[in-house]
């Protein structure tokens, strides 16, 4: 029985081992995922100063066709839309993008530099709390074999104290055998709790990402409608054929300069 819990408690101390070796060697990764987050922050950064400068012109072009005379006023508003649901998302974008280091990297690097720790002590704690029990099933194994030697001597009141040490050392390797599934049971919780905490940590992120991503919807409605407006260039809308009509009759308003109308002479 004793060889059995033996080979047992063997088998539950190297998956112990291997799960914390997998914790330290992760450290790594998550490094990399917190410097390659940084690195992507920095990029939307730039992304918002590039966006923000183009939305900037953009809206000088739909102002420019709003305030045309009369046949572009309604692709001048349609567009004036379109840049505003664009200054929306870049609101958007900058919340996503703040998140990625509030909600992401500061947090994860505070774990990371926990986590190291709890892994070191808990490698420790197990090493020590292994040895101990080890130590301890070794002193009562040699009681053991030291009363075995004096029973097969023929001393018949040694075989109660024989039984009893045996019992001892089955209830030490029962005890150890517990001990064991204990720390393997802690030490999957925690790394199970690791991804968990990330997976908490970027949905934040991820809920900003489809906030931002929704706007997306408005300007496809919006670009359905000023396609709309532009599928015939040819074509005057009803409004500028008016501003023709209403220029009729107002030469002191409207009227050609003199060094343009000498070209005619």
């Amino acid at each position: 029985m004793e060889a059995t819990i033996e080979r047992d408690c063997s088998a539950l101390g190297g998956l112990f081992q291997a799960i914390i070796n997998d914790m330290k060697n992760g450290t790594p990764l998550w490094e990399d995922f917190i410097s390659k987050t940084a690195k992507l922050h920095t990029q939307y950064k730039a992304t918002i100063i590039a966006m923000s400068a183009w939305l900037e012109s953009f809206q000088k072009i739909a102002d420019s066709a709003t305030n045309a005379r009369g046949a572009t006023k309604e692709i001048g508003s349609a567009l004036t839309r379109m840049c505003m649901r664009h200054k929306s998302i870049e609101i958007k974008l900058k919340s996503f993008t703040a998140s990625l280091m509030d909600c992401l990297v500061f947090p994860l690097q505070e774990k990371i530099e926990d986590w190291k720790k709890i892994t070191t002590q808990l490698d420790k704690d197990h090493a020590k709390e292994y040895k101990k029990a080890r130590q301890e099933i070794k002193k009562k194994s040699s009681d053991t074999i030291r009363l075995q030697k004096k029973a097969k001597k023929g001393k018949m009141d040694v075989q109660y104290k024989l039984d009893s040490a045996m019992q001892e050392v089955t209830d030490k390797y029962l005890l150890l055998e517990e001990a064991e599934k204990s720390a393997v049971r802690n030490c999957l919780i925690e790394e199970r709790g690791r991804y968990c905490t990330f997976v908490t940590l970027i949905k934040p992120v991820v809920d900003e990402e489809c906030s931002m991503l929704s706007e997306t919807t408005h300007l496809s409605t919006i670009l359905d409608d000023i396609m709309e407006q532009v599928k015939d260039p040819f074509t005057l809308p009803k409004a500028s054929e008016q501003v023709i009509l209403d220029v009729k009759g107002q030469e002191n308003k409207w009227s050609f300069p003199v060094s343009f109308l000498q070209l005619f002479v």
